[in-house]
């Protein structure tokens, strides 16, 4: 058996900002996943998790923007101290507020497990763009990359019902 060692969160928050860095991956073994995060800027995409996600609000507010099974949108406000569940299967969007640190804690995903991005219209509310992939090695972060093949393609964030061009995040 390994030895167990608790982690110091205010240290690892403070080496990630140091770092310039945004997130950091906690643990991830044969059975869940956790890490820390400051949310992406400016987040417009929902995510569709294969399986449910649990987070801790450390510092800050975090406006969870969820859809419903009739594709109205919802928000759940959590606030330092805070835990929420995110049951699997439903799209929703962290969008936090300035000095918000949070950790998310999930199931590993199972081979071939598809988690899903999609991105809505801010002008007339039909749907951009999705796409699904294969998470795997969150270290790896595979959904910076979903973002940068979304965020690097005009074409890719053009609304085809109205031509309203979903904006780029800032750096």
């Amino acid at each position: 058996m390994q030895k167990l060692i608790p982690i110091d969160l205010t240290g690892v928050i403070e080496e990630v900002k140091a770092e310039g860095k945004s997130r950091r991956v906690l643990w991830q073994d044969s059975e869940s996943i956790a890490f820390l995060s400051s949310g992406r800027k400016e987040r417009w995409d929902f995510h569709i998790d294969p399986a449910d996600e649990v987070t801790l609000q450390l510092t800050g507010v975090q406006h969870l923007v969820y859809r419903d099974e009739a594709g109205k949108e919802h928000t759940a406000d959590i606030k330092a101290g805070q835990i929420l569940l995110c049951p699997a299967g439903v799209p929703h969007s962290p969008r936090l507020e300035e000095n918000s640190w949070f950790i998310v804690f999930e199931r590993k995903r199972r081979a071939g497990e598809q988690d899903h991005f999609r991105w809505f219209c801010n002008k007339c509310g039909e749907k951009v763009y999705e796409t699904s992939v294969e998470v795997g090695d969150y270290r790896a972060d595979p959904v910076g990359q979903v973002y940068q093949k979304f965020s690097s393609d005009e074409k890719l964030r053009t609304c085809k019902n109205c031509g309203t061009v979903v904006p780029v995040p800032p750096k």
